[in-house]
């Protein structure tokens, strides 16, 4: 990263504890978290956290940079178990409660865990791994994590070089990445979000994606704690639920992905009412211009603003500055666009999309770090000259027909415009003339029927010859990876498998 300006905040927080602690200082009686089962001050929350953090410390002997399993849905303990982790400087690893047992098995034996955090209802799973009979202790809420028995304090010994969190990603095209997260860089993300969003303690926000995602935990968690505002979680997801908690507590915002304001859209729940939203932001997966006009227009008193970022940037990296805007790199990130050589090219010129700054992971588990603060995305894009940012496809989807290059989501974004088709996901097959070309996997609308002969003639009109999928598949669902991304390697594999049927 060479001669790159980046916004120096001058945040006086040298840890995740720091801001919480402050902002309990602040606002000690104001509404920190609602969860399931009440309703919890700053004050509240900060002593749960002290008492967690003497648990950890002290009870369990855990030392700075030691990791803790954290296998909890959204509520206040969770919360809790995070920011205690963060003020003693240990390794929160984020595990995906959809997992069965054998994978989560699987993936602890891929670490280092120490001790086990979790909600009891995920015990069955965890006796089903060999961690439980290796680690210190396994902590759940039926004895409420030890913090009514245990008073010892804790020091805060933590500082934002510390990885604070291991999160891995999907892993559509291989074994899952343990990507290594610090406390500065989720600061970072804090800071420049504010910095866009404008928001402040006032804020309320409604949370509809698990903490134990980077958007759930830096979008949205760490970030209202450091501006004092109030969090909304739900232990489970539910359309309704969703619609309701946003009514009921008067949310100023939201931030999702497509697919959950895609849903609310679609509800035909008689108390949807998002007038009090403020800000909406949307992110971690494509969506249409039909479908942001369609959800902003739902929300009349609220800024849309769409978000893309990375499990390697804390989710940070690009938003809106303005309703519907184009994505722009937050002031305390830049992107750059280099080719093939990792040279950075001319605006307008397509290439890979890279992030650099502070809020850029120091690496992944056990494998190589990260080159020099800075992120290779692995999405094709291009910046223009006023420096927003366009993204066209992810690399490893282009299909690469005989030299001429098909950006799939260039293509699905057509076929999404021809009636009755609900979604679709283009994608790379073998092809004896050309290497490879496209084809598409399509899932209708309810009770809807599709002439495919009838959408060829629609793409000829609308897409080069090229361009054109070589079949067009009715699916009833596409594979997915744990965290809902389509696995487009699984849609080839059964295509060329039926090809040699």
């Amino acid at each position: 990263m060479n001669n790159f300006k980046l916004k120096n905040y001058n945040k006086p927080y040298i840890n995740l504890y720091e801001t919480l602690k402050a902002t309990a200082q602040k606002y000690p009686e104001k509404i920190a978290i609602i969860d399931d089962n009440g309703e919890y001050t700053y004050h509240q929350l900060l002593r749960r956290v002290d008492r967690m953090a003497g648990v950890l410390a002290h009870k369990y002997q855990m030392k700075k940079q030691e990791q803790i399993a954290v296998i909890m849905v959204n509520s206040v303990h969770m919360v809790e178990t995070f920011y205690a982790a963060m003020k003693i400087g240990c390794i929160a690893v984020m595990v995906n409660t959809k997992f069965p047992g054998n994978e989560i098995n699987k993936l602890l034996q891929t670490m280092d865990v120490k001790l086990i955090v979790c909600d009891a209802r995920w015990m069955d799973k965890v006796n089903m791994t060999e961690a439980k009979d290796t680690v210190r202790g396994i902590l759940t809420e039926e004895n409420d994590f030890d913090i009514v028995s245990y008073e010892e304090e804790a020091l805060c010994v933590s500082t934002k070089e510390d990885t604070a969190v291991i999160m891995h990603t999907s892993g559509t095209t291989g074994v899952p990445k343990g990507v290594m997260v610090t406390q500065g860089n989720i600061l970072e993300a804090a800071y420049g979000y504010q910095e866009i969003q404008g928001l402040d303690e006032k804020a309320v926000t409604v949370l509809s994606v698990p903490i134990f995602h980077i958007l759930g935990l830096s979008c949205v968690t760490t970030y209202f704690i450091y501006m004092g505002g109030t969090i909304v979680l739900s232990a489970f997801y539910n359309v309704d639920d969703v619609i309701h908690k946003i009514k009921l507590y008067k949310a100023t915002h939201f931030h999702t992905v497509p697919t959950i304001h895609l849903q609310i859209l679609d509800s035909k729940n008689e108390e949807k009412d998002l007038s009090s939203l403020r800000i909406m932001v949307c992110g971690g997966a494509p969506i249409s211009e039909e479908h942001i006009n369609a959800v902003s227009a739902q929300a009349p008193n609220a800024k849309l603003l769409l978000a893309y970022g990375m499990t390697e940037t804390a989710g940070s990296g690009t938003l809106s500055y303005v309703n519907k805007g184009p994505l722009r790199a937050v002031p305390n990130v830049v992107c750059t666009v280099v080719d093939e050589n990792k040279n950075e090219v001319e605006p307008g010129t397509i290439g890979e999309i890279v992030f650099h700054g502070p809020c850029v992971a120091t690496g992944r588990w056990q494998l190589p770090s990260l080159p020099s603060a800075s992120m290779y995305s692995g999405d094709v894009g291009y910046m223009d000259i006023a420096n927003n940012v366009f993204l066209i496809d992810r690399v490893k989807d282009i299909v690469n027909r005989g030299g001429e290059k098909i950006f799939p989501r260039q293509v699905e974004n057509v076929i999404l415009e021809y009636p009755g088709i609900e979604d679709v996901s283009v994608y790379a097959v073998s092809n004896k003339k050309y290497g490879e070309v496209a084809e598409a996997a399509v899932i209708l609308k309810k009770d809807v029927s599709l002439d495919i002969s009838e959408l060829l003639k629609y793409l000829r009109q609308h897409l080069a010859t090229y361009e054109i999928p070589a079949r067009v598949n009715i699916v009833e669902n596409f594979p997915v990876t744990q965290n809902g991304k389509v696995r487009k390697a699984e849609l080839r594999r059964m295509a060329e498998e039926r090809e040699l049927a």
